[in-house]
């Protein structure tokens, strides 16, 4: 008999990779559990003005890279038909950005986030995760769930009056890290849906309770009565009608035992919530109760705005502008009409946001992931349809009725996640064989090193910003060490030049107040602020140029007449915020 050596010869055969999952999986945990709890003092905002968003980023690529080196280690590309529609949705929703008159440097960062989410949803599908594998991904959103909710707890019950967070105890609304009411809320409602889930899917063994059913029991009690003191519409109606899609799941899967305990645990959390609202004097507020909001304002602003170019839109990145503008002329027109809201940067509905900037392409792309999602859901095995609904509907909600996805790239992960665990769930995957991978190996390492680069000097810059607007006399040396002004370009900018126009008016500098002048009145085209119009305002007045200050302030009473623009003292001090 004849044997042939062939290892180390090109007969070999080619040995599979170890899969990267565990990296992959480890990457998911520390973006739940660690990078999303970051906290640094920030004037609030959205996007990276909020802190955590920067510290999720860097997992986050990591997670993305190691997507596409399993890519490259297998020489196999996985994908199902969903991938593909899903690839065409962001083609339509970027397509916008080449249009005329489109503001490319606006709209890049959420973008950018469009197709990091895309790449995310690719790379989860480049792994073949076990049963425990894939239920780890629903387990670290909901660890990270329960860390806020306890953050909460200690917000709204212990934290003293002055604290390090600058955590509002007179208003104590328990945000937790997100800064924002209503993303708190449909956080933690997204969290109490996947608990119910997870619990009808963890069987009782031969009547034995493992930490994995105490802990989902658990989930109800410290989740609804921060729910309920959050005063928040959005986190009540996501909870409990996701609740309810989840409840038919719950009785079908679940064991009669767990399903007696978990109804046990709502009560007790409905009875806790109820005993905080009498011993802490809590009521909900007006606004909560009813259905009065500034949306019965601006959402019909807005649907009238894309209807007027329902073609093109108004512009990738120009939202704020042609909105107040546009509301502007139309109140002018019709006085029984009502101005817009000033600082709306966004609708808060996520269609007509796309729709508005570019028009009926981007509706379509969103429309038709809605659809492909939908089909998928519908494919499901009987019985978990509604569940799978569940799932999405607290952050699906929120995004009809303001933006989460800007102000938390966490809603954004998990949203991703719950696409994937339902494609998991009815497809059979594709394997496109790549004999051609070191640009993608290339990209994959260049990602995480270009991106976490970014977010570091991210936070410090946004560190040295806040020292500068917080230290009394200022200090010039802080905006000096700004290494990243492009992620903070309007704080940063605002902080230059609202320092130029009060050095300018105390040394009576003219040539200090005219730059700003230039600056302001350029800036004015694409960020219509009061503040901005205000300073504008007294700089002219500083220059005693009275009749241009008389014309800026016409201008800003037709762009926001509800507001005062009364002519102020030279002296006075400059506004110093950008609101």
């Amino acid at each position: 008999m004849t044997v042939l050596q062939l290892e180390g010869t090109r007969l070999e055969k080619k040995r599979i990779s170890k899969p990267l999952v565990r990296y992959f999986l480890a990457t998911i945990g520390v973006i739940f559990i660690v990078a999303m709890h970051y906290f640094q003092h920030n004037p609030g905002g959205s996007g990276l003005e909020l802190s955590f968003n920067a510290a999720v980023w860097i997992p986050f690529s990591f997670a993305i890279s190691f997507g596409l080196l399993e890519i490259c280690r297998q020489q196999i590309w996985r994908y199902s038909r969903l991938t593909l529609l899903l690839f065409t949705c962001c083609v339509l929703l970027t397509l916008p950005i080449f249009y005329s008159n489109a503001d490319a440097g606006a709209a890049f960062n959420r973008l950018f986030t469009l197709w990091a989410g895309f790449l995310f949803f690719v790379s989860l599908q480049q792994f073949v995760f076990t049963h425990q594998q894939r239920q780890r991904l629903l387990w670290f959103i909901l660890i990270g769930v329960l860390i806020e909710a306890v953050f909460a707890w200690y917000q709204y019950l212990w934290i003293p009056a002055k604290n390090p967070i600058g955590y509002d105890t007179i208003a104590n609304r328990p945000y937790g890290i997100f800064q924002q009411p209503n993303v708190m809320a449909s956080f933690l409602a997204t969290g109490l849906v996947i608990g119910t889930y997870l619990l009808a899917r963890i069987p009782l063994y031969r009547g034995k309770w493992s930490w994995q059913h105490v802990t989902l029991l658990i989930t109800p009690i410290l989740t609804i009565p921060i729910l309920v003191v959050l005063n928040s519409r959005t986190g009540w109606l996501g909870a409990i009608i996701g609740i309810v899609l989840m409840l038919p799941y719950l009785r079908r899967f679940a064991a009669k035992q767990a399903q007696r305990l978990w109804l046990l645990m709502i009560t007790l959390g409905l009875c806790l919530a109820w005993n905080i609202s009498s011993t802490e004097n809590w009521s909900p507020k007006e606004n909560s109760t009813s259905l009065e909001s500034l949306r019965a304002i601006h959402f019909p602003q807005a649907y009238d705005m894309f209807t007027t170019k329902p073609l093109t839109g108004y512009g990738y990145g120009k939202f704020e502008a042609a909105y107040i503008t546009q509301t502007a002329l139309w109140h002018n027109e019709d006085p029984a009409q009502h101005a817009g809201v000033p600082s709306l940067d966004h609708p808060h509905n996520e269609l007509l946001f796309w729709a508005d900037e570019g028009g009926i392409v981007p509706l379509i792309g969103l429309l038709l992931a809605a659809f492909a999602v939908m089909v998928k859901i519908r494919k499901a095995p009987n019985g978990t349809q509604l569940a799978l609904i569940g799932l999405f509907f607290p952050i699906v909600l929120h995004t009809q009725l303001e933006y989460p996805f800007y102000h938390s790239l966490v809603h954004w992960l998990i949203f991703i996640i719950l696409i994937f665990w339902v494609d998991n769930l009815t497809t059979k995957y594709h394997r496109q064989s790549l004999s051609y991978v070191l640009g993608l190996k290339v990209f994959a390492l260049i990602v995480p090193i270009f991106i976490s680069s970014f977010m570091i000097t991210t936070l410090y810059s946004g560190w040295q910003l806040t020292k500068f607007e917080t230290t009394r006399p200022v200090n010039i040396e802080y905006l000096l060490k700004v290494n990243n002004p492009w992620s903070w370009k309007n704080r940063f900018d605002w902080d230059l030049q609202l320092t130029q126009l009060q050095l300018g008016i105390s040394s009576n500098k003219p040539a200090l107040i005219e730059d700003y002048i230039q600056w302001a009145t350029e800036k004015a085209k694409t960020w219509p602020r009061p503040a901005l119009y205000q300073n504008l305002i007294l700089a002219y007045d500083a220059l005693g140029n009275k009749e241009q200050a008389s014309q800026i302030r016409d201008e800003a009473l037709f762009l926001f007449p509800s507001l005062n623009f009364e002519q102020q003292n030279s002296e006075a001090k400059a506004t110093s915020a950008a609101k």
